[in-house]
């Protein structure tokens, strides 16, 4: 029996090897490549792109040059097939499944394919076969991390993505660099490159202006406390103005001046998808009889059954989308090639019942309440109650997202454990698109780090977060990383989570001094950025990115020093003739924060306000 057993065995295995061989494409071997790269002869500039990109790194791993070629020359072997080619190897790629934005890439025969989707999918195959199979990273849109390596052989590769979302923007600054964009997979509604947003929120005001219409027709804004309200108030930052109220809904020739107004736009950028008709940014609703009768009608809850507020202010009914989205519903059959976005938010935010949007309406979602130390499911069961609402009623949800703390953006703010499980919950809730708003600002707590985890998750929330987070601390931190993710880990669990504390995106590091921010943690995170800068100090450009993750602790040191002015964390010392002298420690603490924000560019220490030198002269100023 074994003698028959054996030669079937190493037949088996001498098999298995020749297809393994066979499977393996080589594309440099001792610093030169036999490849070419073939694009399409009448290559669309997604290709050319591709295949440039392709190219370059490929010379800046191996120093190898690949020549590009139309796919009118002769087959030969070792061929990376970019995008549409004219080649049998294509017909083994499921293009309808690929959509718009989803990648492909396979080894067939003794060629390599890389393609995708009808708008970005061939360039992000190029990225992402340069990341997962060639061990390239974009860190930062500064930072990129290019290996070198003499022969390049990638193994049996069979690789098919889709994006989780249908549109993704993380709204740092580094996302609107065009590589970093396209490297992880994002879109962006500002920025330089083409924007699939023609207008973004709050656009009745600029659809219907009241400064062109208020005075001669009132009846085309809101009715309530007995009258119509057609004038401007000054906008929140004082520079301009905006509507004080909304629009009049239920009036027939609101909607023609808006149809008319949206077309004369549509006309100026028609490539442009996402179109959004919503509503200012106040709760001053029309509360005249039409309005007030669609309102009722479709209203799923009583006003007074659920009763939100934002930014902590005054609390104000639930009203419901039912005026507003009978409106918008209007206008999207008008635009039936756009889609038509909509706020659904503070008052409007309940889901209806008994009306639906239209397919091409895209209801936009806004967790502005959420606490940010626990997960939206289950530390805002009212946002999470109104998400699966809507997403009971359309697949066609963006999610406005908060991801920071606005008001002082380099507070330490230990969110990052509730990044996955709050994009797997939109997404299991038919959540099609998200917007993560982060700082638009340089700078901030952690900017480089958090960027690149949500990055990875809009594109796939089922990823390996560790192991995402452990491979960027390592290749951005170097031999700091083992302290810096001490450090994190820290910061969390000590986030007050299960007391029932809410991290709001509005807080300051004074409300968290007694927990993640008290006196004993504080020395234990400067001993380890103490380590940490020894351990790169042979580093400059890593020692340079370790002192700037230690920013939020000085940070926290500061606004707390000031709070309390005297006593161990003060930033006065009281002498022995009870006058205030200024605390060293603090000063020094204070020159530090401010010049390393100077050295790497930061713009503002609160969202749109405050520079560090600004933030120097005001604390400057309260110490004398």
């Amino acid at each position: 029996m074994n003698k028959v057993i054996l030669p079937i065995i190493l037949a088996f295995f001498l098999v298995t090897i020749q297809l393994a061989q066979a499977q393996k494409f080589t594309i440099v071997k001792r610093g030169t490549s036999k490849s070419r790269i073939i694009i399409p002869e009448k290559a669309t500039v997604v290709e050319i792109q591709a295949a440039k990109v392709l190219q370059d790194y490929i010379q800046r791993i191996s120093g190898a040059s690949i020549p590009i070629e139309a796919d009118n020359t002769q087959q030969q072997e070792g061929e990376i097939l970019i995008g549409n080619v004219n080649r049998p190897e294509l017909k083994e790629v499921p293009k309808e499944k690929l959509d718009k934005d989803g990648l492909f890439i396979k080894n067939i025969g003794k060629s390599l394919v890389i393609t995708g989707g009808t708008d970005k999918g061939i360039l992000y195959g190029v990225y992402t076969f340069l990341e997962k199979y060639m061990g390239c990273r974009k860190y930062s849109a500064a930072v990129t991390y290019v290996p070198k390596k003499k022969k390049i052989v990638v193994s049996s590769i069979n690789d098919m993505q889709l994006p989780a979302f249908t549109y993704r923007e993380t709204f740092y600054r580094d996302a609107v660099d065009p590589e970093y964009q396209l490297w992880h997979k994002l879109d962006s509604h500002v920025g330089p490159g083409k924007s699939e947003w023609g207008y973004w929120v709050h656009t009745f005001g600029s659809l219907l202006d009241p400064k062109e219409y208020g005075e001669s027709h009132p009846e085309y804004f809101s009715f309530y406390d007995g009258k119509r309200h057609a004038g401007t108030v000054p906008s929140w930052d004082g520079a301009s103005v905006q509507p004080e109220a909304q629009l009049c809904l239920s009036n027939p020739e609101v909607l023609e001046i808006v149809c008319k107004n949206l077309q004369a736009a549509i006309n100026k950028n028609p490539e442009a998808i996402y179109w959004s008709v919503s509503q200012n940014d106040n709760v001053n609703y029309c509360r005249c009889p039409e309005c007030s009768a669609l309102d009722k009608q479709y209203a799923a809850y009583a006003p007074e059954d659920k009763m939100y507020s934002t930014h902590g202010g005054s609390k104000y009914p639930a009203l419901g989308m039912g005026s507003i989205l009978t409106f918008v519903n209007k206008v999207a059959e008008r635009f039936p090639d756009k889609i038509i976005s909509t706020l659904a938010y503070q008052y409007s935010r309940v889901p209806p019942k008994n009306i639906v949007p239209r397919k091409n309406v895209n209801i936009m979602l806004c967790n502005i309440e959420s606490a940010r130390n626990t997960t939206i499911e289950k530390g805002d069961t009212s946002f999470s109650s109104d998400l699966k609402g809507w997403g009971q009623l359309t697949n066609n949800i963006i999610v406005w997202d908060y991801v920071i703390r606005f008001s002082n953006l380099f507070a330490p703010f230990p969110n990052l454990r509730i990044l996955q499980p709050n994009l797997t919950f939109m997404h299991n809730n038919r959540v099609s698109a998200v917007f993560e708003q982060g700082n638009r600002e340089i700078g901030g707590e952690f900017a480089e780090l958090r960027a690149y985890l949500i990055d990875k998750l809009l594109w796939n929330p089922n990823i390996n977060i560790d192991e995402v987070m452990n491979d960027f601390l390592s290749g951005y931190y170097g031999k700091a990383s083992k302290q810096i993710k001490e450090y994190i880990n820290l910061l969390h669990e000590n986030n007050m989570e299960q007391s029932g504390y809410k991290l709001s995106i509005f807080g300051s590091p004074v409300m968290e001094k007694e927990t993640f921010l008290s006196d004993s943690l504080i020395t234990v995170y400067n001993n380890l950025f103490d380590k940490a800068e020894k351990a790169v100090a042979k580093s400059p450009e890593i020692l340079e990115r370790v002192k700037t993750a230690r920013l939020p602790v000085y940070y926290a040191m500061l606004e707390i020093a000031k709070e309390e002015k005297t006593g161990k964390r003060g930033a006065f010392i009281v002498a022995d003739n009870n006058s205030k002298i200024r605390n060293p420690a603090i000063v020094k603490i204070l020159y530090d924060f401010v010049y390393q924000c100077i050295r790497t560019n930061v713009t503002r220490v609160t969202e749109w306000h405050t520079t560090p030198l600004e933030y120097l002269a005001e604390y400057k100023k309260f110490l004398e």
